[in-house]
């Protein structure tokens, strides 16, 4: 120790505070490596997953409210004299009382109202409604597109929720409960109405529920507007709106418009001339605007699925916008900065709390950031009350809090997500640590505090002792300060960056059975794209939040704090450019199946306990964790029904999309779907969120084939996510035109190396087990310079005795000359073009003569389809018709001996169809 020895005389620290620091650290790193995992040491954690329980039983089935609470009373009486008189027995009936207070909990929450009033009352027709508004957003500029594309116009439009008063005028007027989205439009040089919050508003509108896509897998936007109090939706011009006063106005009105205030001026500033004279890496754009204010104030109505798509692909999209990570890094910075300047730990607790509170206020408190201020609060509360060490502990607290104030919370993302990652981190990740390189992080605290070695565990202090040694022999080289100063931070910085290494490596294993069960989604390079980008998120958030400071005092003084956040901005997107380019690392798949997502959990579960066991629980716990990542990506049996035929019409309201399965397990996809009845709320991709959610529900993860159709959007806007998400083997066409979105699609699939082959009438191939020929176009068939019906790619599909005819969108001319080539009899008709009547001539029908017939189409479109001529005609031509937008999806089964059908929408029962079942 004699080298270090000059050390003494030169350290900076009077005694008495290095003798205090020395206390403080000699704690520090003689605390237990991971606290035991047993109910005496988080009681709170075993009580909690017993109430969650409880709740999880409550979703299978209903109780008696009386019956639970008498339950209740009993167990809780034989629970106290149980650990009175036999404590090792005390736990059953401790976790049995919090089982039925689970169960109880979820039986009074109040239920979602589901508004069947108000959605009687929104037939189409013209209504004139009064309600208070409760929530509004900015106003922003829009195109309004209409007519395929045919026809635009520019305008300005702003989105309000109102609480009805009041719809219909005078003896009329009825008072249903509910809310209505409202979209208010204007031309650009016209005004819109000055609303606010409270403001009473009457306005002359067509009410419609939100479109609800009747398909397997499929997001239920519906069940979501009415978490939000929202039943109807509609849209109105201004000239048709008038303010007739103000009511008090709510609180979660007043935040939202503070957000949506701090969002605008945010985005305003992108727009000032001095932003053009500022050299491109700092100049704020629009683009980079809209990724600050969803970063900065959780608002994302102006980040577009462009903005997204890249983070969305490397697994980063929670550091885009406000979330839970957000709120965290938050309240540790608080915390650590706090203690820093020797803040006791109740006054640390206080100010993060304080600030945090602030902060999840700022962001509108919408439901995650609220549950993440819960959760930050709750632990740091736990760890006051618990001491630090109790970290399992504070969790339990935290989850048995979250889940009791909302139990239906726990069947959400947003809150299991949250407590995955705290077990994660909590319970896994700094177990790792404690046993690895934790104490030598805590230990090179301090250096040259020699006191301190002597009170250090031996291998502690040699650790010390040899680093000493080691810099003292560089100093020469160096130069002593760098060597008593800089290389001893180098030495923390490095073993930082494995403590945040292990911590992104565990999140993310964790996180395998979250992404892939709720977004169908596994990105290998999330490990490294958020190793990369989270210190920069700890550097860009204090800039950001400069920003909007100084735009308070000053726009023109709001740049210079912009251009640091925009330069900070730029590293982050073009780190996450340059790893979604890498389109390898994005893989989409199925959810894993029930029995997986049971697995999964336990393995889990195990590895918390394991890596607590040394030395075997280490490696071991490692192990589990592991394998319950590979469980939920592991590749899964595709579902369907072995010797027939499935074809599927997919509810893609105005549109066409058919998924056809073979006996022997092939894929087929004929077009996507793409224009109608897209859901409020913008960044809407019918391919991303109806045609794969729906595929995956049947466990496919690449598709064999894929076929256009034709070249119209409502068939083919929704394919580019489907190529993207599936990546089929080739691609099927007939003889389009040209046009710009089609020419955008076959680019596409060039990129992703799928080839597309071209067929025309008389050409047969095998896919699978079933035969395959094209009816149409025909050999000589010239397309015209725009996308018509006639270009439309028939099928027909054949399996034994059994087969179906996929007409797309053809129409008479087509069917004309497929009559002509002598058109044969199938057993299934999806109906062309929607059940017009430019298609399905008697003629062609009376060839055909099917005893089932599919049609897709959208619910109240605008173009009167399906037609009356045409349903009469099915009808006396006694075939069972079904229709998308009365029964949802459809699927036909072709067993090569007989035809029979199960809409989904009555299958949730299991039921059938089938006559011999």
């Amino acid at each position: 120790m004699s080298a270090s020895t000059p050390a003494v005389a030169a350290h900076p620290y009077a005694p008495a505070r290095a003798s205090r620091r020395a206390r403080d650290l000699r704690q520090a790193v003689a605390r237990p490596a991971a606290e035991p995992l047993h109910f005496s040491m988080a009681p709170a954690l075993f009580v909690s997953c017993c109430f969650a329980g409880g709740v999880l039983l409550a979703w299978r089935g209903w109780a008696s409210p009386s019956l639970l609470l008498a339950g209740v009373l009993a167990l809780g009486a034989l629970a106290v004299l149980a650990a009175m008189r036999a404590t090792r027995v005390a736990l059953a009936p401790l976790g049995a009382l919090f089982v039925l207070l689970g169960l109880l909990c979820a039986e009074l929450q109040p239920p979602i109202a589901p508004q069947r009033e108000l959605e009687r009352l929104a037939d189409g027709s013209e209504r004139t409604v009064t309600g208070e508004v409760t929530r509004l957003d900015p106003v922003h500029r829009t195109t309004y597109t209409a007519f395929f594309g045919r026809k635009t116009r520019d305008e300005q439009a702003q989105r309000v929720d109102l609480r009805l008063q009041s719809t219909g005028a005078g003896s009329a007027a009825t008072a249903p409960a509910g809310g209505l989205r409202l979209t208010i439009y204007a031309p650009l040089d016209a005004q819109l109405p000055a609303l606010g919050c409270g403001t009473i508003l009457r306005v002359t509108v067509a009410m419609h529920p939100e479109q609800r896509y009747l398909d397997p897998g499929v997001w239920d936007t519906r069940a979501y507007l009415h978490e939000q109090g929202v039943g109807v939706l509609g849209s109105a011009a201004a000239t048709r709106a008038s303010v007739l006063g103000a009511a008090r106005p709510g609180l979660a009105c007043r935040l939202h418009q503070m957000q949506s205030l701090a969002s605008s001026r945010v985005v305003s500033l992108a727009g000032m001339p001095i932003q053009q004279r500022l050299p491109p890496w700092l100049r704020l754009t629009e683009a980079d605007a809209s990724m600050l204010t969803a970063m900065l104030t959780g608002d994302r109505t102006y980040l577009h699925h462009e903005a997204r798509i890249g983070f969305e692909r490397t697994g980063s999209f929670h550091l885009l916008v406000v979330s839970g990570m957000h709120l965290a890094i938050f309240a540790s910075v608080i915390f650590v900065l706090g203690r820093r300047l020797r803040l006791s730990k109740i006054a640390a607790t206080a100010v993060t709390l304080a600030l945090s509170f602030a902060y999840a206020l700022f962001t509108g408190f919408g439901l995650p950031v609220q549950r993440s201020f819960w959760m930050v609060a709750l632990f740091l509360v736990g760890r006051l009350i618990f001491r630090e060490r109790y970290a399992l502990q504070a969790l339990g607290i935290a989850s048995l809090c979250l889940v009791a104030a909302s139990p239906r919370a726990l069947f959400g993302s947003s809150l299991q997500m949250t407590l995955l990652s705290v077990i994660a981190i909590g319970g896994i990740a700094a177990p790792l640590a404690e046993h690895s390189f934790g104490p030598y992080l805590r230990a090179t605290r301090d250096l040259w505090l020699l006191e301190l070695d002597p009170s250090l565990p031996p291998g502690l202090a040699q650790y010390r002792v040899t680093l000493r040694l080691l810099l003292e022999h560089v100093a020469p080289l160096t130069g002593r300060w760098i060597a008593r100063r800089v290389a001893p931070a180098l030495v923390r910085f490095s073993l930082q960056a494995l403590e945040l290494l292990l911590l992104s490596f565990v999140v993310e294993l964790a996180m395998a059975l979250p992404m892939a069960m709720y977004f169908h989604r596994i990105t290998v390079l999330s490990l490294p794209v958020n190793f990369l980008i989270v210190p920069f998120l700890g550097l860009l958030l204090p800039a950001a939040f400069g920003t909007l400071a100084t735009l308070l005092v000053s726009p023109t003084l709001a740049v210079v704090p912009a251009a640091a956040a925009t330069l900070l901005l730029h590293i982050v997107a073009g780190i996450v450019h340059f790893f979604s380019s890498m389109h390898a690392g994005d893989y989409r798949i199925p959810a894993p199946p029930a029995p997986r997502v049971v697995l999964s959990i336990l393995l889990m579960g195990a590895a918390v306990w394991l890596v607590r066991r040394r030395p075997w629980g280490v490696a071991l716990g490692c192990g589990t964790l592991v394998a319950s990542a590979l469980i939920t990506v592991a590749p899964q049996a595709l579902a369907h029904r072995s010797g027939s035929l499935e074809i599927t019409a997919i509810d893609v309201g105005q549109g066409d999309s058919l998924l056809v399965l073979t006996p022997d397990g092939h894929s087929l996809l004929v077009d996507a779907g793409g224009i109608a009845g897209a859901p409020s709320g913008g960044n809407f991709d019918m391919g991303e969120d109806v045609v794969s959610p729906m595929l995956w529900s049947r466990g496919i993860e690449r598709l064999d084939a894929v076929a256009i159709t034709h070249a119209h959007t409502d068939h083919i806007g929704g394919m580019p996510a489907v190529l993207a998400n599936f990546r089929p083997r080739t691609i099927w066409v007939g003889n389009n035109p040209a046009s710009a979105e089609y020419s955008a699609l076959t680019r596409e699939a060039g990129l992703l190396g799928i080839p597309l082959v071209r067929h025309v009438a008389g050409e047969h191939w095998a896919l699978g087990a079933v035969g395959v020929e094209a009816l149409w176009p025909a050999a000589g068939y010239v397309p015209h310079l725009e996308p018509t019906n006639n270009d439309s790619l028939v099928l027909r599909l054949s399996y034994g005795g059994t087969s179906a005819l996929l007409a797309g969108d053809a129409e008479a001319p087509a069917e004309a000359a497929m009559l002509a080539a002598g058109v044969r009899h199938a057993d299934l008709l999806k109906v062309g073009h929607h059940g017009s009547r430019s298609s399905t001539t008697p003629s062609f029908l009376a060839a055909v003569a099917p005893g089932y017939a599919a049609i897709s189409v959208g619910r109240r479109n605008f173009y009167g389809h399906p037609r009356r001529e045409i349903l009469s005609e099915l009808e006396e031509s006694r075939v069972h018709t079904f229709r998308t937008d009365l029964v949802g999806a459809t699927t036909f089964y072709l067993d090569g001996h007989r035809v029979w059908s199960v809409p989904w929408a009555e299958s949730r029962g299991h039921s059938s169809s089938d006559p011999e079942e």
